[in-house]
This record gives C-alpha cells, structure tokens and sequence, in this order.
C-alpha cells in the first residue's frame, strides 16, 4: 500500500514530462460540440462494422437484436451524453480517454468473466471506445495544464509530484488493489447466486468462483492507472481559485446561516472539490454505461441485475476516490 508519508517527500524526485496533446482546430466554438457528436459515433460505427468481419463474432452469441426505437435511441442519447459530459466538464482528450476506459471497462468484464467472451474482443471493444472519442476531442480541445510538459507552476501545483514515476506506480497499483478488492469480496459474497438470479444465459461461473485476488488485482491494473490519472493526478495538479479565497476569509461569528451552511457543505479546497466532482462524474458514468448496455445489448439480462451491476461499479468509483482523497490528505502537498 502507498505510504502516505511518500506524497511529502516527492517534492524532491524528479519530475517526468508528459506529452503534449493535439492542438484544437479552429471549428468555431458553436460547432464544436455538434461536430464532435457526429464524429465520434461516425467513427464508432465504422470501426466496429469494420472489426465485426474479423474476429468478433462470440459477441453475437450473447447480444440481443436493438429493433426497437426507445432502445437504439437510450443507446444514442447517453452516447450523446457521455459526450456531453466530457465536454462540458471542461476534459481533454486524455481526461476522456480515462474515462471512457474506466466506466466502459464493466461492461467487457462481464462478457468476459462469465459470457466466454475472449479477451481480444473486450479489449477491441474497449479500443474502439476510446479511439471514437480521444480522436475527436484532440482536435476540438486543447490539452489541460496538468497533462502539458510546458506547463509552469503558475498552472499546474505540486508539479513535482505530479509526473514523478514512482507515486504514478503506487497510487495505480492502489487503485487496483481496491477495484480487485471490492471484485473479489462480491464473487465470494453475493454476486454469483445475484447473476444466477437475473442474468439468464450465463454461460459460466467459474470465473467467480476460482478467481484468486492476486490475478483481479493483475486484471485491474490498468484501470487502476487510468484511475488515478483521472481523479488523482488533477486533484493534486489544481490550483487554488477564488473559492479558496472567500473560503479562507470566512469568519462563522459574523457568517449568515446560508453562509455557514455553504462552507460546510462546499468549503473544500479546489484540489479536494476537483476530486468530487470528478468521482462523481465516474461513478455517474459507470453506473449508466454499464447497466444501460448491459440491459440493452445483452440477451437474458433482467433490469433488476443490470441495476446491481450498475451500482456495484458506482460504490467501486466511490471508494476508489475516498481512498485517493486520504493518499492526498498530506502535509507537504499544497491546496
């Protein structure tokens, strides 16, 4: 486990530039936004009819026909949305393509872990994913200061910690560790006979129940990366706004009743505030990707278990981002 102590003392190892991102185009800023909608999925359904001649085809024996309008058009609208999101969440590409791994990954775990469903084709899928949004938002937005290797230290605080390798490591082997951890306690508590139950045309459970925690915790390493450099790596990187300003001038013995309440409810930093905002917005985003798709595509599947499955990833989301947060909660580390 990352020690927390580690955090302060980092100030001191040297930083590692990241590469910048693609410029925006000069699409107007009106158009952007449409533009980019119409890119991703036109470069979403071209690949995937593209890689469904090669390879795909265990897909179509779990997935169940869209025929009917309300299906396809929830399918395109929280596309849409998902989007939306991104967008006005102020994220770059690299922002997006964290992201999209992280709430999309349930979704192919499930095929995978318990439809047959290969590897190759969850990862194809995964890729797909990411490509269909990271091309269009490199061209309409430009990368953020914490994901620019020119970024000074007026824009990005705790530079040095940052982009220091061995914290990136921790803190991704952490997030791991807690996404397998929650995994792990599901397949050995309640998941399996929860699947039995409302997911009719599994074709296996094995993979509950012979799953050790050493190979989830490999299996999450990735999300575990992408993970903390979705929620972590910004928090940290956030520079103090107004909001710290007027939250530091705040005097509770001449304070309003609405002011007083506001500071309890909303007067974090900008670093803490950047990190709830963004666990909000995962736990948001997995919940609906993956019991939306899950209860649209694949066959057999009940609302009630895609529902489950859907919050079991939200509360993941929640307790990756607390537990980050404490990582965080050091002395040494600036707001």
């Amino acid at each position: 486990m990352v020690k927390r102590k580690q955090l302060a003392e980092a100030s001191s190892a040297k930083a590692v530039p990241v590469p910048p991102l693609s410029q925006p185009s000069r699409i107007p800023n009106a158009l952007r936004f449409p533009t980019l909608v119409l890119a991703s999925m036109a470069l979403s359904s071209s690949v995937y009819s593209l890689t469904s001649q090669f390879g795909t085809g265990d897909l179509a024996t779990v997935m169940q026909r869209r025929d009917e309008w309300w299906e396809i058009g929830g399918l395109l609208t929280w596309k849409s949305t998902e989007l939306a999101i991104g967008w006005w969440g102020e994220y770059d590409a690299w922002d997006v393509v964290n992201l999209t791994a992280l709430s999309h990954m349930p979704y192919f775990y499930l095929l995978t872990t318990f439809y047959a469903v290969r590897p190759t084709t969850m990862w194809s899928g995964i890729f797909i994913d990411i490509v269909s949004t990271y091309v269009p938002f490199s061209f309409m937005r430009d990368s953020s200061p914490v994901h620019r290797a020119g970024a000074s230290k007026d824009e990005v605080a705790n530079r040095s910690i940052v982009n220091n390798i061995p914290i990136m490591i921790y803190t991704s082997m952490l997030a791991a560790m807690m996404y397998a951890l929650v995994v792990f306690g599901s397949f050995h508590f309640w998941l399996p006979e929860f699947l039995a139950i409302h997911f009719d045309g599994l074709k296996d459970l094995a993979g509950a129940n012979e799953a050790s925690f050493p190979m989830i915790v490999v299996a999450f390493v990735i999300s575990g990366f992408a993970t903390q450099s979705f929620l972590f790596i910004p928090a940290l990187g956030a520079k103090p706004d107004a909001h710290d300003l007027k939250m530091a001038e705040f005097d509770a013995e001449t304070a309003t009743f609405g002011e007083t309440l506001w500071w309890n409810v909303w007067g974090y930093s900008k670093r803490s505030r950047t990190l709830i905002k963004r666990t909000a917005t995962l736990a948001l985003t997995s919940a609906m990707q993956s019991g939306l798709r899950t209860y649209i595509t694949v066959e057999g599947v009940e609302l009630v278990g895609a529902l489950g499955w859907a919050a079991m990833w939200a509360a993941t989301s929640i307790l990756v981002g607390g537990v980050l947060w404490w990582v965080g909660d050091v002395n040494g580390v600036s707001n």
